[in-house]
């Protein structure tokens, strides 16, 4: 990877070594947020009219977002305090945004307002964030393709879905710093008919080079028959970056266990599906941040 320019990266910037996913993480301190943030605002005004046109209606309707910091850090810490790439990222995720929420976009992600009318494409289970992480503070987000099925929600619907649960996973800061882990689970045997090829390239579009994440690893767990037809079509929705952190698990239940132990996503942090610990409760987890006020 080249080596970005001092011009959009902190002078005496730090990393530190790369993690078990072969990923770096800036050693922060006040003067590299600092510096990041400025170099940040440069690089927004270098954009080009038609790559700001959302930033610019949003900093007019809710400017008090917009001109966080605490917003404009997750682009930042999501492509390693590079402000070109940051601000980049940052003009995609708001054009998108506006795109699937129109004027909901310019309200805070809240299950009783802006999310509102998204509950059942919530409730349907699909894509679920699990309440622990792995030894490095990463998110654990758990897919089961089985769950999909578009007569109880339109695939817009899901993508916004998808955009809450992945900001809720982003409410934490260390999150931010390390990534987010995606375990498809396929116990439950997918059908062919429920790989709904439209819906995931909606959904890596509105990911790729737009949400703040920082990809650590794709778990597939228990590789079902349709993953070998389908493999190439899905590493090209994926596209070459994302491709490179699809991981495979085949083998039982217990042997996968033993595996992401190994690699930091403990038992207790798991499923009962695989032999965890944790009883997933969609339901539930709606609930609790209606009554937190999320």
């Amino acid at each position: 990877m080249p080596i970005p320019s001092p011009s959009v990266t902190p002078l005496h910037m730090a990393k530190t070594k790369a993690d078990t996913y072969g990923q770096n993480h800036i050693i922060e301190s006040p003067i590299i947020i600092s510096d990041a943030l400025s170099l940040f605002e440069k690089e927004l005004e270098k954009l080009s009219r038609k790559e700001r046109a959302g930033i610019h209606e949003a900093e007019k309707k809710c400017p008090v977002i917009t001109r966080s910091e605490d917003h404009r850090l997750m682009f930042l810490r999501c492509d390693l305090f590079n402000a070109k790439l940051a601000a980049k990222r940052f003009a995609k995720y708001w054009n998108k945004r506006i795109e699937l929420f129109g004027e909901k976009a310019f309200e805070p992600f809240m299950l009783e307002g802006s999310m509102g009318n998204d509950i059942d494409a919530l409730l349907n289970g699909f894509v679920r964030l699990l309440p622990g992480k792995d030894e490095s503070g990463r998110a654990l987000i758990w897919v089961d393709a089985s769950y999909l099925d578009s007569t109880k929600y339109t695939r817009e619907s899901m993508i916004r879905a998808l955009t809450y649960i992945e900001h809720a996973a982003l409410e934490d800061e260390t999150v931010q710093k390390k990534g987010v882990i995606f375990i498809n689970y396929n116990g439950n045997n997918p059908k062919f008919s429920q790989f709904d090829k439209t819906l995931i390239s909606m959904w890596a579009d509105s990911m790729k080079g737009c949400m703040p994440v920082r990809v650590s690893a794709i778990y597939i767990l228990q590789i079902p028959t349709l993953f070998s037809t389908l493999a190439n079509l899905f590493k090209h929705l994926l596209g070459r970056r994302l491709s490179k952190r699809l991981l495979l698990l085949p083998g039982t239940n217990e042997k996968i266990v033993m595996s992401l132990s190994k690699r930091g996503i403990k038992r207790e942090s798991l499923p009962i599906e695989i032999g965890g610990e944790v009883v997933l409760d969609q339901k539930k987890w709606i609930e609790e941040r209606v009554q937190a006020g999320k």
